[in-house]
């Protein structure tokens, strides 16, 4: 009998990755009811023109090696915001490695072997396999801007880094798996591990001019 690795990012139980960009479905189930969605709220309440369902963001002129500007432009972000951008868009190294890494965002002991695969990769919904770094995000960090952040902290910025649309996080819990049960689905535990990517069109895209002082 073939054993089934139930492992959240298993091959068997991959963890479905959350969308980079508006969702088109979700935007027409919402329309339908009279409503919009709004897929990066940070993003749409921060610049201007947005009308309806067409946003600012996809009108943006097209560029290349825009993130930068595009954080340090932002009047709404933090300093600590700022630092932490800019030093994932370094560690990720987005331009030469596109699909992300899945860090520790947490001070827990975890033991990785129950995730994934031999807690090494960690699988997910659209075919590719991330490794898993061993070193918690916070020591990636502090190696870079020499300040401590409590892993409260981290994963408050990187709540709102992803909600402006710079990166894209996504949980690797059982509740995000493909084999979870609706019970698992509607829990609200603390995600250990997450997926974190660079949003492409942070970088292809011109927001400087588009900002607003919320």
């Amino acid at each position: 009998m073939e054993i089934i690795n139930k492992n959240p990012g298993s091959f068997d139980n991959p963890i479905v990755i959350k969308n980079k960009h508006q969702n088109s479905k979700l935007s027409k189930e919402y329309m339908a009811l009279g409503e919009t969605y709004i897929h990066r709220p940070l993003l749409q309440i921060s610049t201007k023109n947005n009308n309806g369902d067409v946003f600012a963001f996809d009108k943006a002129p097209e560029g290349y090696e825009h993130f930068v500007l595009n954080v340090i432009s932002n009047p709404n972000l933090q300093p600590l915001d700022i630092k932490i951008a800019l030093a994932l868009f370094e560690i990720l190294e987005w331009r030469h490695n596109g699909e992300g890494i899945v860090y520790l965002c947490t001070s827990k002991e975890l033991d990785l072997e129950n995730y994934g695969e031999f807690g090494i990769d960690i699988v997910f919904s659209d075919g590719f396999e991330r490794e898993i770094d061993p070193t918690p995000l916070t020591k990636h960090l502090h190696k870079l801007f020499k300040t401590s952040v409590s892993t409260d902290i981290l994963n408050k910025v990187l709540t709102r880094l992803d909600s402006f649309h710079y990166i894209n996080v996504t949980p690797v819990t059982m509740a995000n798996s493909k084999l979870a049960k609706p019970e698992q689905k509607a829990s609200k535990n603390k995600a250990y591990l997450k997926l974190i990517e660079i949003n492409e069109m942070m970088d292809t895209k011109n927001l400087t001019n588009i900002w607003i002082n919320n």
